[in-house]
């Protein structure tokens, strides 16, 4: 990225105007549209590259994950307005979880659900780029030092593509994006939509501490407020770690608006956050088949193989006493992510602050970059460091928008990429006439499909919405595989299953011997069979 002929000797960090001006939106439209542009290609790939037999849903990233959210649209159609997974068998208590799948549901669950997943996706990756821009002109007035904050925390990363793990003797030193994907922007907007309005509305909500600060109103008061809302519906950790940021940074700089805003944030979270702990303690089962953590390796493989090169700046910038001002406050968030993450106890429920953690990293990475700059005497050795500097940081953004590609190309996962074509018919005949108290057996990660498609649960889909996904899954395959007629028809009755679904040709002609068993429908080489009460 060029380096601009403006003088580099203005601070980093100083209060940026309140306006920012008609040629930066401009290129802000440009960027973030053409990074949200190479998510589109992949999508058109798998589905010019359907097997036969089989159809194309529309998903490609992660794509058993988006079956999900595609099943919490079709339960808020259906009229449900809290969260019990359709992903396992056990009747759950109903929780007020994921209410921005099911409530929307209500209003647009009717729609094309892929078509309503990348729409929304697109939305909120846009509504992330502007709120990186917004968040970072709070914190830098030189339009260039914007662009690089931005560069940096929507592409930036490490080496764990190439360096995923290090041996250290007894311990091993993993990268955290090797583990758990969506520690880059570049990462989060092609995955599933609430991701990247999480990120968004995280900034938003600092953005609003940021401006208490110079320019406080009762109207920037509350939107904050209702970001903080907002968020905590997500990711109530987030929400969490946002105010706590909010709090440590405005209290460190002495700022009682900032502070009053933070607190505010925290207490308005408490209702839901007790509530959260009363589900807990009064009805864990309700959050059993919701997993709460994800695996994110170590403090320094995150801090330095996922982010070396934003590491190295931030320690230039430290070294060098830049790192000061308001750019604690991304600071603050990276102590404080880090803190989530690692700490025993809290990681188990609190780990999954690291989204998009290429945002504060990137941020703080700009006073180092620049001290760097200002180091070369010339213009044109100024502007090859910096561009050098930042398409390395780079990399793994750049990584993270190629491999969808690689994964529609190659058909990397294709039994969440594609649908069984007879499968699908089957469902679709199904679906008017099953409700969320009907239980279809299916193969194991075949029953992504079941709740994406009816309002019936499937007894074993996707691994992380299952309870104890690992015995259902070996009961399914046994089921169709091995297993007794008295052993078949024992399961069913103990279990409640209703229906019975296979792809199998050879699993649904041992079937059709089965005196409890029903065959109701056939499409090609799918088969339904109702269980007999």
């Amino acid at each position: 990225m060029a380096l601009p002929q403006p003088d580099l000797s203005s601070p980093p960090a100083i209060r940026a105007p309140a306006r920012i001006a008609a040629r930066e939106w401009r290129w802000l439209a440009l960027v973030t549209g053409l990074l949200l542009l190479l998510t589109v290609p992949p999508l058109l790939i798998a589905a010019a590259r359907v097997p036969p037999g089989s159809i194309f849903p529309g998903y490609v990233v992660i794509a058993r994950d988006a079956y999900v959210y595609q099943a919490l649209w079709h339960a808020g159609a259906a009229g449900d307005w809290l969260f019990s997974s359709h992903y396992t068998a056990e009747p759950l208590p109903a929780v007020l979880l994921y209410p921005w799948y099911l409530w929307s549901g209500h209003l647009l669950g009717g729609l094309p659900s892929a078509w309503l997943y990348h729409g929304a996706r697109v939305v909120a990756g846009a509504a992330l780029g502007i709120s990186v821009y917004l968040l970072a002109a709070e914190l830098y007035r030189p339009v260039i030092l914007r662009r690089w904050a931005f560069a940096l925390a929507s592409l930036g990363g490490g080496v764990g593509i190439l360096v995923p793990s290090i041996p250290a003797g007894p311990l091993k030193i993993q990268a955290t994006e090797m583990l758990s994907p969506g520690s880059s922007v570049a990462d989060l907007i092609a995955m599933a939509p609430h991701l990247p309005l999480a990120m968004a509305l995280m900034c938003t909500v600092l953005i609003a501490g940021l401006r208490m600060r110079r320019d406080p109103s009762w109207q920037l008061f509350v939107a904050g407020l209702a970001a903080v809302l907002g968020l905590q519906l997500i990711y109530p950790q987030l929400a969490l770690l946002a105010g706590l940021v909010l709090v440590l940074w405005a209290g460190g700089r002495r700022l009682r608006r900032g502070l009053a805003f933070g607190a505010a944030s925290l207490l308005i979270q408490a209702p839901y956050d007790l509530y959260l702990l009363q589900v807990m303690r009064q009805q864990p089962l309700a959050l059993a088949a919701v997993r709460s953590s994800l695996v994110v390796g170590d403090p320094l493989g995150f801090l330095v193989l996922s982010h070396l090169v934003a590491c190295f700046l931030i320690v230039v910038a430290l070294i060098t006493r830049r790192l000061r001002g308001d750019l604690i406050l991304p600071g603050i968030w990276i102590l404080g992510m880090t803190a989530f993450m690692f700490t025993p106890g809290i990681s188990s429920t609190l780990g999954r602050v690291f989204m998009a953690s290429s945002i504060p990293f990137g941020l703080c990475a700009v006073p180092g970059l620049l001290s760097l700059a200002r180091r070369l005497r010339t213009r044109a050795w100024q502007r090859r460091m910096t561009s050098a500097t930042i398409a390395i940081a780079a990399f793994y953004g750049v990584f993270s928008l190629a491999q969808p590609f690689w994964i529609a190309a190659f058909r990397l996962d294709p039994r969440a990429e594609y649908e069984n074509r007879g499968e699908a018919v089957l469902l679709e005949r199904l679906s008017p006439h099953v409700s969320f108290r009907d239980l279809v057996l299916t193969t194991y990660l075949e029953g992504l499909f079941t709740p994406a498609q009816t309002s019936a649960r499937a007894y074993a889909g996707h691994p992380d919405m299952t309870i104890d996904a690992a015995r259902k899954a070996t009961d399914a395959l046994s089921f169709f595989k091995s297993w007794t007629p008295e052993h078949r028809d024992k399961f069913l009755h103990d279990t409640g299953i209703d229906f019975v679904l296979t792809t199998d040709p050879l699993s649904a002609a041992r079937l059709e011997s089965d005196p409890l068993l029903r065959l109701v429908d056939r499409e090609a080489d799918a088969s339904l069979f109702e269980v007999r009460r």
